[in-house]
């Protein structure tokens, strides 16, 4: 659907440019989830959390909410949700009370373990409309957006 808006060209192109994106994007992850559903009781933030400690290791709350663009507050309420189920520690960082290193449990590095190979299929089928070189074209325009809008704020 396009843009409403009756502002300049540029205008509407870039409101254009913001509903497709969003839309795909939105299309995309629902394709991909559909085809691999999250695990029982996982919400989307808290698989990112888990996601984020498996392929990074332990981390400090602060460093995994810049990975996943989420708030202080966001974060600490879904990691807490997350340690009530017993899949991630909090530990206190030495020399600062303020920091907390997150690490996996033993049980929530197994259920994201055995879930993320599903979860990368998905996304692989969801994406199989596009072929490897739109893919990888894809890939260098959003990194190019994302960089460019981060130097102008």
């Amino acid at each position: 659907m396009p843009t409403h808006y009756r502002g300049s060209d540029n205008e509407q192109l870039a409101l254009q440019v913001f509903i497709t994106l969003s839309r795909a994007s939105e299309s995309y992850q629902h394709a991909a989830l559909e085809r691999a559903p999250l695990p029982d009781g996982l919400t989307l933030s808290q698989f990112g959390v888990l996601e984020a400690l498996l392929h990074l290791g332990p981390l400090p709350q602060t460093e995994v909410c810049g990975k996943l663009l989420k708030s202080k507050g966001n974060i600490s309420v879904v990691v807490r949700h997350l340690e009530t189920r017993g899949l991630v520690r909090r530990t206190a960082i030495e020399g600062d009370r303020r920091q907390r290193q997150l690490d996996l449990t033993d049980s929530g590095r197994e259920l994201i373990s055995a879930y993320f190979p599903n979860l990368a299929r998905g996304f692989a089928d969801a994406v199989g409309v596009l072929t490897p070189d739109e893919q990888r074209t894809l890939v260098s325009l959003c990194k190019k957006l994302g960089r460019g809008v981060q130097q102008t704020s």
